[in-house]
């Protein structure tokens, strides 16, 4: 079984912005919907804590640079807690320089790092023994999950079995945006509305972006239209996952960051965070057989 490395404290913290666990453990990390900030204010109060010395600089580095020392489309930050009452936070300044300081009274002196995730509780995702409610995978430290393998193409799909490399989890029950979409079949997804999925035209989209008329792809390869999409409002905590899909060359492979939710092609967090600027792109595409190149 995989170690998990929970953000519930400075050291813990560390440990997982800094780099995968013991033997690749799958981290949780934690979302911050109530200090949720803009991909440039992120690396403002990235810039900030490193000043003020909240930690050291490879975790800076870490926070504000992908595995290819690109800087992140969205940054991991730090959010602050008073670690005597988890429901006390301070929302630190958003501009690098600003007065270093834990807060009013210097007492905000435990912290987490941002990251989003995107499923209600409820959502089934499919794992090497199953499909399995992604809150039942998280609790039970399920540590392998099915994802596309690198040889699928739009119209022809493989699968394979993958480490979880991390789950990541809200930090407390805040009210959000959900948008249930409804298909032709009768399926139905509910994610937030950041939430990554994969479409027939082999684009990966947010789902804020999917409108009525387009097409999910199901895990058997066929195109199911939506029917509807309803904003409802959701009172609790969200959750996401990530496959471990590094090559030995520590290269990320996209199909690998494919997952099968609810039946349909889904993007794991890779997309929303590390890999953001591959939504809006063509992901998945049918390969052209080398006589014709």
């Amino acid at each position: 079984m995989k170690n998990i490395l929970f953000l519930s404290s400075v050291c813990a913290a560390l440990l997982a912005a800094t780099a995968p666990a013991e033997a690749g453990g799958a981290r949780l990390l934690k979302r911050c919907e109530e200090d949720s900030l803009s991909n440039a204010q992120g690396h403002q109060r990235n810039d900030w804590a490193y000043k003020c010395k909240h930690y050291s600089k490879r975790t800076w580095e870490y926070n504000r640079l992908d595995d290819n020392d690109n800087v992140r489309t969205r940054p991991y930050y730090p959010t602050y807690v008073n670690p005597k009452n988890f429901d006390d936070w301070w929302r630190a300044p958003k501009d690098k320089n600003a007065a270093c300081s834990y807060g009013p009274g210097n007492k905000y002196t435990e912290f987490n790092f941002c990251l989003a995730s995107c499923y209600t509780p409820d959502q089934k995702i499919l794992f090497a023994d199953g499909e399995m409610a992604i809150f039942d995978a998280v609790t039970k430290r399920v540590s392998k999950i099915v994802t596309l393998d690198d040889q699928s193409t739009l119209h022809s799909l493989g699968y394979q079995v993958r480490d979880v490399d991390a789950y990541s989890e809200s930090i407390r029950d805040v009210l959000h945006t959900i948008l249930v979409l409804k298909t032709q079949s009768g399926g139905e997804l509910k994610v937030t509305e950041n939430h990554p999925l994969l479409v027939s035209t082999g684009h990966m989209r947010n789902a804020e972006d999917i409108h009525v008329g387009d097409k999910l792809i199901a895990e058997n390869g066929s195109f199911d239209t939506i029917v509807s999409i309803e904003p409802i409002k959701y009172y609790g905590k969200v959750y996401n996952v990530k496959p471990n899909s590094n090559n030995e060359n520590g290269v990320t492979s996209l199909n690998g960051q494919i997952v099968i939710a609810q039946g349909y092609l889904s993007g794991s967090f890779y997309y929303q965070n590390t890999g953001a600027h591959h939504v809006n792109r063509l992901v998945l595409r049918d390969r052209i057989p080398d006589n014709l190149i």
